[in-house]
C-alpha cells in the first residue's frame, strides 16, 4: 500500500492541494446535498410500519429506522430507530455497510406479520456480507438461545423457506464456488442444526456463474424456483410442480418472473413456440400449471416493442394490477393491466390503460403493499426536477397526490434539456441528453462540458436529477451530457447485443461520436470536454484514453476494468465472460486485446505520431493524452483495484504518465464509497478534477504550485 500512499498523495497535492478536500468548498456544499434531512427517504412498507435506512451527519454509518405510513405522509415524520449501524460498528469494532434486511413471508392470512428478518452487513463495503437474524419487534438481533440463522461473512445466497427453514448458498468447500466466486449450492437448513449439516438440495454445475434457489409466496400461490446462471445472460431455470423439480423450458437468455398464478417471460430474442412468434423484446403471461405441464396455448402479450427503437423497462405490480414499464424512443411509457382471478374461466389479465411520461423525465409506478392494496407510489425526476414522490391507486396513474419533494439545490433559471443523436461510424443514431448549465444558451460560445457514459450489460442511462451534476458543473456554466450508446438497455436486448464480445467497439464509436457531434455543434472543443464513467463505464473512459486521447481535454475513470486480457483471473470476472468474451478463445482475445486500455497503451503512441502528427518526442512523453485521473477502493471485490493500479504504474514505466492522477479509498467497495463523508470527498475530488483541467483547457492537471 506505500505505492497506493504514495499515489493518493500526489493525486490529493495537484487537485486540492495545499488543503484537503474536506476544506474545498465544493465538499461542504456536497455534504449538504447528501445529509439534507429533507430529502425523500426510500421506504419499504413492511406489516403495520414502513422501513427506510437513513444516512446524514449524525448517522454516518446510517440507521435502520421505521414509522407508520400515517406518519410518513406528513411533512416531519416521527421515526423510531430499529438498528444504529454506528453504535454496532463501534461495539463491534467493524466498519459495518448496510446492505438490507430480508423479511419472513408468512403467506395468506398473515401478509401483516412482519416480525422476522435477517440483515446483511458487510465489512467496509465489500460485495461479501454477513448474514443474521433479527428481531423487529424486540430490535435487537436473535439471542444465540433462540438458534438464531447466521451465516459467515461471504459471497452467499439467503431465502426463507418458513420461519424456521431457510435455503443458504455459501461456501461449503471445494466445488461449491464458483469460478467467479458465488455460490453454486443449495442446502436447507433447519433452525436450530449447524450450517455445515443442512443437506444439499440443488447443484449447479462447475463452470456455472452462480447456482441458486429461492422459495416465495407471490400473493395467494406459493412458489419454489431454482437456477443456474451458466454465463452472465444464459440462466437455466427449474421450479416445483405437482411436489417434483421440472425445468422451465424457455431459452436460456429469457427472462422469467410470476405474477400471482401466472409466469411471465421477456423473451430477449425471437421466440417460435407452438405456432405462435414472440419478437425479440415481448413479454408474454401463461398459467403457471399448464405451462409447467407443458402447455403453450394461452399466452397474454403483456408488452410487444412497435420498432426497435422500443423496450421492455421492467414491471412492478399492486393487489389487482400490473404496470408494464416501456422505454419508447426514450420516452417512458407504462401499460396498466387488471389481473382477473376467476375459478371458473381461468386467470387472465386485460389492458385498462397507458400512460406516458413527459419528454427528457423519468416516471415510475410501484406498489405501496402489493399483497393487499392497489396504492401506489408514484416518483418522477428529470435533469432539473428533483424527484417527487406521490401516491396514487392503480390503474389511474395520472391521478396523483404529491406527497414529497427534493429540495432543488440548484437555480435552472437558463439551464435547459434536449434529446439529440450523434451518427456512429456504421451510421447508426445514438441518442444523447444534452444539459446546458446557467448562462450557456446566453453566451453562445463553447464551454467546459462533462460526457457521462455507460454502455453495458443492457442498462439503461435516464433522466434523473443530480444535486451534485448541478452544482459542480451546470451552475458553473458548464454543460452535461448523458450518452446512451449500444451496449446498455435503451433500446433492448438487440441494442445491447449490438456492443458485446467482438463488437464491444461498436460502444467506444458510439462514445467518441457523441464527443465529436459535442464539438461540431459548437457546444464545447476537445480541449474544454472531458468524461467519465464508472466500472463497466470505467472501461469506457479508459478505452477514450487509449484509443481516443485527442478527442477529451480530462477524464476520470471509477472503479475500471483495464486489463481485458487478465480481468477473468481476478475476483468476479469470470461472471462477465458473456458480456467481453473469453480470452481463453483466440478470436475472442483477439477483439478483447484489440479494445484493451491497458493493451493499447503503446499503440495510442503511436498513432498519436502516424495518424494526428505529433511529435515522436511529444509522444513518447504522453503529450498526447488528456489529463487522467483514476479512482478506486481497496475494498472492491467486484471490479479488482490491480486493473487501476497496474494501467498507472504502466504509463509511469512508459513515461506517458505524468498527466495522470490516481486516488483509492480504503473502503467502499465497488460503490468506490460507504457513506456521505466518503462520498462527498471523492466526488469532490473527481469534479475539482475535471472543472479545474477543463477550465484551463491545457489537458494537463493542475500543478500543486498553481
Amino acid at each position: 500500500m506505500t505505492w497506493v500512499q504514495a499515489e493518493n498523495a500526489r493525486a490529493l497535492a495537484s487537485i486540492v492541494g495545499p488543503g484537503t478536500p474536506e476544506e474545498d468548498p465544493m465538499y461542504a456544499k456536497l455534504r449538504a446535498i447528501y445529509d439534507d434531512k429533507k430529502k425523500i427517504p426510500a421506504v419499504r412498507l413492511r406489516g403495520e410500519f414502513v422501513y427506510n435506512f437513513w444516512q446524514d451527519e449524525d448517522h454516518v454509518k446510517g440507521i435502520w429506522r421505521r414509522t407508520s405510513m400515517e406518519d410518513f405522509k406528513r411533512e416531519a415524520p416521527q421515526w423510531e430507530t430499529v438498528l444504529d449501524v454506528d453504535a454496532l460498528a463501534a461495539v463491534e469494532g467493524k466498519s459495518w455497510v448496510w446492505k438490507g434486511p430480508s423479511f419472513v413471508d408468512y403467506g395468506p392470512g398473515q401478509e401483516q406479520r412482519k416480525d422476522r428478518c435477517v440483515i446483511k452487513l458487510s465489512d467496509g463495503g465489500t460485495d461479501a456480507c454477513t448474514v443474521r437474524e433479527f428481531d423487529v419487534v424486540t430490535k435487537a438481533f436473535v439471542l444465540p438461545e433462540e438458534n438464531p440463522f447466521v451465516v459467515p461473512e461471504s459471497k452467499n445466497n439467503f431465502s426463507w423457506v418458513d420461519r424456521d427453514t431457510v435455503w443458504v448458498g455459501y461456501d461449503f468447500g471445494e466445488g461449491t464456488m464458483s469460478p467467479s466466486g458465488y455460490p453454486l449450492t443449495v442446502r436447507e437448513w433447519k433452525r436450530g442444526t449447524a450450517l455445515s449439516d443442512a443437506p444439499e438440495i440443488w447443484r449447479g454445475e462447475p463452470t456455472d456463474v452462480v447456482a441458486a434457489g429461492m422459495a416465495y409466496w407471490d400473493k395467494s400461490t406459493y412458489y419454489k424456483v431454482w437456477y443456474r446462471a451458466k454465463t452472465f445472460y444464459d440462466t437455466v431455470h427449474f421450479a416445483e410442480f405437482n411436489g417434483a423439480m421440472v425445468e422451465v423450458d424457455i431459452p436460456s437468455d429469457f427472462a422469467f418472473n410470476t405474477f400471482s398464478d401466472h409466469v411471465v417471460v421477456h423473451c430477449k430474442s425471437d421466440w417460435n413456440v407452438a405456432g405462435q412468434h414472440f419478437a425479440s423484446g415481448t413479454v408474454v403471461a401463461h398459467p403457471k400449471d399448464s405451462f409447467f405441464a407443458g402447455e403453450r396455448d394461452m399466452f397474454t402479450v403483456l408488452y410487444s416493442p412497435k420498432d426497435d427503437r422500443c423496450t421492455y423497462g421492467g414491471s412492478s405490480e399492486t393487489k389487482d394490477y400490473m404496470m408494464v414499464h416501456t422505454l419508447e424512443n426514450m420516452v417512458t411509457k407504462v401499460y396498466v393491466w387488471k389481473f382477473d382471478k376467476d375459478a371458473a374461466q381461468g386467470s387472465k389479465f386485460t389492458l385498462v390503460k397507458e400512460y406516458t411520461a413527459e419528454n427528457c423525465q423519468s416516471f415510475s409506478a410501484g406498489g405501496v403493499d402489493p399483497s393487499m392494496s392497489n396504492d401506489l407510489f408514484v416518483t418522477t425526476d428529470g435533469f432539473l426536477n428533483p424527484v417527487t414522490l406521490s401516491t396514487a391507486t392503480a390503474p389511474d396513474l395520472e391521478i396523483s397526490t404529491p406527497l414529497k419533494t427534493n429540495t432543488a439545490w440548484f437555480d435552472t433559471t437558463g439551464m435547459s434539456v434536449a434529446l439529440h443523436e450523434a451518427t456512429s461510424d456504421d451510421g447508426t443514431q445514438v441518442p444523447y441528453f444534452l444539459i446546458k448549465g446557467a448562462g450557456v444558451e446566453a453566451a453562445g460560445k463553447p464551454v467546459p462540458t462533462v460526457l457521462y457514459g455507460y454502455g453495458g450489460f443492457e442498462i439503461p442511462m435516464l433522466p434523473g436529477y443530480s444535486a451534485t451534476v448541478g452544482e459542480a458543473f451546470l451552475s458553473e456554466g458548464m454543460c452535461y451530457v448523458m450518452s446512451c450508446i449500444r451496449g446498455g438497455g435503451e433500446f433492448g436486448p438487440n441494442w445491447h447485443r449490438a456492443a458485446k464480445k467482438e463488437k464491444r467497439w461498436k460502444a467506444y464509436e458510439d462514445f467518441s461520436a457523441i464527443a465529436r457531434d459535442l464539438v461540431s455543434k459548437g457546444v464545447t472543443t476537445p480541449e474544454m470536454l472531458g468524461c467519465m464513467g464508472g466500472s463497466n463505464g470505467g472501461l469506457l473512459t479508459g478505452a477514450m484514453v487509449a484509443h481516443y486521447p485527442h478527442l477529451f481535454g480530462a477524464v476520470v475513470s471509477q472503479c475500471p476494468l483495464l486489463d481485458m486480457e487478465r480481468y477473468v483471473l481476478l475476483t468476479s470476472g469470470p461472471s462477465w465472460i458473456d458480456e467481453y468474451g473469453d480470452p481463453k478463445i483466440p478470436a475472442e482475445r483477439d477483439a478483447l486485446l484489440g479494445f484493451s486500455p491497458y493493451h493499447n497503451l503503446e499503440k495510442g503512441v503511436t498513432d498519436a505520431v502516424t495518424a494526428r502528427g505529433m511529435s515522436p518526442e511529444d509522444a513518447a512523453a504522453g503529450a498526447h493524452l488528456p489529463a487522467v485521473l483514476f479512482t478506486t477502493s481497496t475494498a472492491d471485490d467486484r471490479v479488482h483495484p490491480s486493473h487501476a493500479r497496474r494501467m498507472v504504474h504502466k504509463m509511469r514505466a512508459m513515461g506517458v504518465g505524468e498527466g495522470t492522477l490516481y486516488h483509492e479509498m480504503t473502503e467502499g467497495g465497488h460503490a468506490g464509497s460507504a457513506d456521505n463523508v466518503s462520498r462527498a470527498k471523492v466526488k469532490t475530488i473527481e469534479n475539482r478534477f475535471l472543472i479545474d483541467a477543463l477550465f484551463r483547457g491545457d489537458r494537463k492537471p493542475r500543478t500543486p504550485a498553481e
